[in-house]
């Protein structure tokens, strides 16, 4: 049966408050599906800062690994200077 033809058997067999109530139902799920779009949209842009923020802490902390490893080198050449002359 083509959309067509039952749409037309539809409306010949049911009163104008059914095809009412039908219509609200529809416009309601309508409202529905377009408020969870939306949320759908809010979550992944949520994820997506998220994301964003995970990868910022992260650059930070290789910031900070990179100034530890500066502070150990400098470290470490002070220590061989400082031995240095008591081995020779």
């Amino acid at each position: 049966m083509e959309s067509n033809e039952f749409v037309e058997k539809l409306l010949a067999e049911s009163s104008l408050d059914q095809i009412e109530l039908a219509s609200d139902v529809e416009r309601i799920l309508a409202d529905q599906v377009a408020y969870l779009r939306d949320q759908l949209r809010v979550l992944r842009q949520t994820d997506v800062l998220g994301t964003h923020e995970v990868i910022r802490q992260l650059y930070n902390r290789l910031e900070d690994k990179d100034h530890q490893i500066e502070s150990l080198q400098q470290e470490i050449r002070f220590l061989r200077k400082q031995v240095a002359p008591t081995a020779g």
